[in-house]
């Protein structure tokens, strides 16, 4: 399936919103909602401008579910050792499995096949960023083993994913970790190259390529027709950063990212 997602949603206003453009623009296509959730904000119920309140979880997967959009679990731990303890309590607090996107460096097999067994489809990002900029995110983003995306390999990235292949949907490439690090769409970037030694491995035929990282309203057409020609029927498109003023989720420019993204008309196997 080849979705268009709005993340940080952080409250049922924000995605009452979301649903009402919906509606009237008469879109068709796939729409995820990401919505934020950490170590802390389940453990310690803290809240940032980007993340739901954790006790109010259930009921915004509930209505995500009720106005025929796809909840996409984003989580992030600075400890993996807690990832699956922290999986366990989402799903006990009544969030049904789902999209679950890992905004942490590559978790374990053994972290991925539990996932897995209880249900969700993950989202895998390898492990990309801009290192030599002091804005490239958290700090883990910078350390060893993470590629950078001037000067980094494919190799490593598509084994990663290789390696994983049993137990992960998609594969995301977003060197910009919330930083709006624009995404380079050249033919010999990095994440082309990688998109396309995903492409080339038929064992990888089952995943689907999601793309982040600067993209806005007005962006969004020219990169989404660049991706669709380098990987036809492959591409899924994620924007966090692009649609907030202020740090707070901008409607009127969810509103033009949305009837941008030229997703509209195109069935659930990117055809038109």
């Amino acid at each position: 399936m080849n979705f268009v997602s709005v993340s940080a949603v952080s409250d049922r206003e924000q995605l009452d919103n979301i649903a009402r453009i919906y509606q009237q623009e008469g879109l068709n296509f796939p729409l995820t909602i990401g919505y934020q959730v950490s170590n802390k904000s389940i453990n310690q119920g803290t809240q940032n401008t980007r993340q739901p309140r954790f006790a109010e979880f259930s009921e915004l997967d509930k209505a995500t579910r009720d106005c025929g959009f796809m909840t996409a679990v984003h989580y992030y731990t600075k400890d993996d050792t807690t990832i699956l303890v922290d999986l366990e309590r989402i799903a006990e607090s009544g969030v049904q499995p789902s999209l679950l996107q890992f905004n942490t460096l590559p978790p374990s097999l053994e972290t991925l096949r539990r996932a897995r067994e209880m249900g969700f489809r993950t989202i895998f990002k390898v492990a990309v960023s801009n290192k030599q900029s002091p804005q490239s995110g958290y700090a883990v983003w910078k350390g060893e083993g993470v590629q950078d995306v001037s000067s980094g390999q494919v190799e490593p990235l598509v084994a990663q994913v290789y390696d994983r292949k049993g137990f992960i949907d998609y594969v995301m490439f977003d060197p910009s970790h919330g930083t709006n690090l624009e995404l380079d769409l050249d033919e010999n970037s990095l994440a082309v190259r990688f998109g396309r030694g995903i492409v080339a491995n038929r064992e990888l035929d089952h995943l689907g390529l999601v793309y982040a990282g600067g993209i806005k309203p007005t962006n969004v057409r020219p990169l989404t027709k660049s991706l669709n020609h380098f990987f036809p029927n492959r591409v899924n498109i994620d924007i966090e950063s692009g649609v907030r003023t202020d740090d707070k989720l901008d409607m009127d420019l969810v509103r033009d990212y949305l009837l941008n993204c030229g997703f509209n008309g195109v069935n659930n196997n990117g055809k038109e």
